[in-house]
């Protein structure tokens, strides 16, 4: 059976399930130790957007008391050393840096065994450089590069080669591990959560291969930047290779960008014997749309060259792209809820509570909004496809980006969420 990201079915953590039988597929096996995180809970059926504007912020506070309450409870099942090591100060004047960790040892970078960064430094071997440009500091060549925001790093590269500041899920307890599960359950939505469980997945199959850098589950890192609070600004931050969730609350604001997700393998097999494919409705949606777009349509969609990485990933050189491609106010009303459902792939991944509001105002500047494509138009059925992808508006950048490293760009993608006018939540943090 191959289990996908695909949303709009019942249940807390909907997939679409179906029978792979082609042949030749790189799938690998996985253990158990990703599955037996999952805790399903009741979840609504109705959705924020059909309560009405003044159930928002009421419904958005109580969600945020309630990641608060599971934000304390895992704090309170830590020790004095621990508690030092996950939590940081929030700085709401802090500006995004491209931090560069210079390669050491072989072709992967640090081994896998380096520590992380001591409780409120930056990790050890970064060099801060504006995000504008210029060499990084002390001289030293480029090497792996994450984005610090204040103590906060993240990054698509494993965290023995951009090391996360928090308290990785191997150096907890199995209650603790519980706890801090429960925190990002509690956060995201049952998607997004699956989500995440699916991309840690991939890292878990491409670990039992065996890597020279920090892989598998056991290396995804919890952060808290400012002690929870239902009032005063704070950050959770949770990730590692191929994960980086940046999720700022005050209030009844919750803001999930910047936030990065990848995976390699794209497609492996869990213990279940099931087919997981992630990233699914992100690689699928974007078909359907480039497929119902008429010739003029997709001849503007269609890029004439290529590009083959993240324009604007962690650590990126500031400036913000020319839109290009076809414009949304082009499209037909039923295009351009197909590009809204696409674009919900990433906003939702954070609770409806928070989601639902970001996706208004995406939705309000939808006729501002751009649908760009550089590569093959078609992919084969069951399986990501090798073509990158930007949608840019007013509030908004998404890009989907297949990698070559492993030599399939169909197993090896990266993807990022941005908000240029609100990353971290500056718009309603600042002082």
């Amino acid at each position: 059976m191959q289990k996908t990201g695909a949303t709009a079915h019942p249940g807390p953590f909907p997939v679409a399930r179906r029978r792979d039988t082609r042949k030749g597929r790189a799938v690998l096996s996985v253990s158990a130790l990703v599955l037996a995180f999952v805790a399903f809970v009741p979840w609504p059926s109705t959705s924020l957007a059909q309560s009405g504007p003044d159930a928002v912020p009421d419904v958005a506070m109580a969600r945020t008391q309630a990641v608060v309450d599971a934000a304390t409870a895992f704090l309170e099942t830590l020790d004095d050393a621990q508690r030092t090591a996950v939590l940081f100060p929030f700085d709401p004047t802090a500006k995004p840096v491209a931090a560069r960790f210079a390669r050491q040892g072989g072709p992967g970078g640090r081994n896998a065994d380096d520590g992380r960064a001591p409780g409120g430094a930056p990790p050890a071997g970064a060099q801060d450089k504006p995000a504008n440009g210029g060499p990084p500091a002390g001289g030293a060549m480029p090497g792996f590069v994450g984005e610090q925001y204040g103590a906060a790093v993240w990054s698509n590269y494993p965290a023995s080669d951009v090391p996360r500041p928090g308290l990785a899920l191997g150096e907890m307890t199995a209650a603790q591990r519980a706890a801090a599960l429960h925190l990002l359950e509690t956060v995201l939505s049952p998607a997004g959560y699956r989500k995440v469980l699916d991309i840690m997945g991939s890292d878990q199959a491409l670990h039992e291969t065996g890597t020279n850098y920090a892989s598998g589950t056991d290396h995804y890192t919890l952060g808290l930047f400012g002690a929870p609070s239902v009032a005063a600004p704070w950050m959770l931050q949770f990730g590692a290779h191929h994960l980086g969730l940046n999720v700022v609350i005050k209030g009844a604001q919750g803001v999930a960008t910047p936030t990065l997700t990848g995976a390699q393998p794209a497609v492996y097999t869990d213990q279940a014997g099931e087919t997981v494919r992630v990233l699914a409705g992100e690689n699928d949606r974007a078909f359907a749309l480039l497929d119902a777009l008429d010739g003029t349509q997709h001849g503007k969609a269609v890029l004439d060259y290529a590009v083959r990485d993240l324009v604007f990933g962690p650590g990126h050189d500031g400036g913000i792209p020319v839109p290009e491609g076809l414009q949304a106010v082009e499209m037909t009303a039923e295009q351009r809820a197909m590009l809204l459902d696409l674009i919900r792939e990433w906003a939702g991944i954070v609770d409806d509570a928070y989601a639902a509001p970001r996706m208004a105002e995406i939705e309000a500047g939808l006729d501002r909004t751009w649908f760009a494509w550089s590569g093959p138009v078609t992919h084969a059925p069951g399986h990501n496809g090798s073509s990158y992808y930007r949608i840019q508006g007013p509030r908004l950048l998404i890009e989907f980006s297949p990698q070559g490293v492993g030599g399939d760009p169909t197993l090896h993608v990266h993807t990022v969420y941005r908000d240029p006018t609100n990353d971290y939540g500056q718009r309603f943090t600042a002082p």
